[in-house]
């Protein structure tokens, strides 16, 4: 098996035992609020009863928290060592070791099963399955190359490599990195680019929708090449013609439902959209961050555990998030509580 095949198949395997857990998602705030719980520095009641439960039901296999690279790299931020060890520690007891594939890579993915499910295939995986990894690659795979081996005795490398980094903990993964020379990417900065940009544009805003299209094509446009070669593949392999299954549906039906299918560029461009379209409000680099978290909870996750002003804002009517993935999203302990008592009883 080639070495891709063989990080497939150990993707679908995790995918499938994923796909059958109920999935919560933590933003930053909320992992730091039941990491304090767990050093004994916030006694809140509804914080530790939510601890205790998200502790049962992963215990029993019932739910996972997987985190994304977002989660990763805020962690990363963290200046305290000890606290940063304590982050991740909690991480790996709630998240089994499970994290969303990187923004890139998921927004390929969900392009490629988009296309092929638009053109009639019916032997893909969901994409439900394929945008999951382990910690160790939650920045994107890795692997040995230009090894002195020759080529069978390097894909064996490969593979052997692969399988260690599998099962490596997120703690065992901070005494190996370098925090002093880490790059943090100035998020605030991009922010201010992009507010000036919309400032520039603002004068021939129209309509939400508008707005909304012109985010997901700007982000659309950045996987040009990728969306090109998944046509030509598609073509080649004879499946049906997308007219055939766009005779009953407008243009603009066929836009939203091929948007809605691409989940994190969807999401996104909606977070974006909705900003812009309050032309009072500023982008901050915290709200890039708050719209990745966004993006991977609710396209992928069964409940969001947030801050108010992102819950607030993704659940705008007119957003239809809510509506759109079943993904339930809020703000406080107790509101967490609930909805897994809704669940589990």
């Amino acid at each position: 098996m080639s070495l891709d095949g063989h990080v497939r198949q150990k993707r679908i395997e995790l995918g499938k035992v994923v796909l059958n857990k109920y999935r919560i998602y933590l933003d930053l705030r909320f992992w730091v609020l039941l990491r304090d719980v767990e050093l004994g520095k916030n006694k809140e009641q509804g914080l530790k009863q939510l601890l205790s439960m998200l502790k049962h039901l992963v215990d029993n296999e019932k739910c996972i928290c997987p985190i994304s690279e977002s989660v990763f790299i805020e962690v990363m931020k963290q200046s305290d060592p000890i606290t940063r060890l304590a982050t991740s520690k909690l991480i790996d007891r709630l998240s089994k070791g499970v994290s969303l594939i990187i923004h890139p890579q998921r927004i390929s993915q969900e392009l490629c099963n988009a296309v092929y499910s638009q053109a009639g295939a019916d032997d893909i995986y969901p994409i439900d399955v394929l945008v999951w990894i382990k910690l160790s690659y939650v920045l994107g795979e890795t692997h040995p190359h230009e090894t002195p081996f020759g080529a069978e005795e390097e894909l064996v490398v490969q593979k052997s490599f692969f399988d260690h980094m599998w099962d490596i903990s997120l703690a065992e993964m901070m005494g190996y990195l370098d925090f002093e020379s880490w790059d943090q990417s100035n998020w605030q900065e991009t922010a201010d680019s992009l507010n000036a940009g919309n400032k520039e544009h603002e004068n021939g805003l129209k309509s939400f929708k508008q707005i909304y299209r012109t985010e997901f094509e700007g982000g659309l446009s950045l996987f040009k090449d990728e969306l090109i070669a998944l046509l030509k593949e598609v073509d080649k392999a004879g499946y049906k013609d997308f007219e055939k299954e766009a005779e009953n549906l407008t243009k603009n039906e066929r836009f939203s439902k091929f948007s809605k299918s691409v989940r994190t560029l969807h999401i996104g461009a909606c977070c974006h959209a909705a900003v812009r379209w309050d032309q009072k409000r500023q982008l901050t680099g915290n709200d890039l961050l708050d719209f990745h978290h966004a993006e991977a909870a609710i396209g992928y996750c069964n409940l969001f555990l947030t801050e108010k002003p992102l819950k607030t804002l993704v659940s705008q009517r007119h957003l239809e998030l809510t509506s759109d993935y079943p993904c339930t999203v809020v703000s406080t302990a107790k509101d967490g509580l609930e909805a897994l008592t809704n669940v589990y009883g």
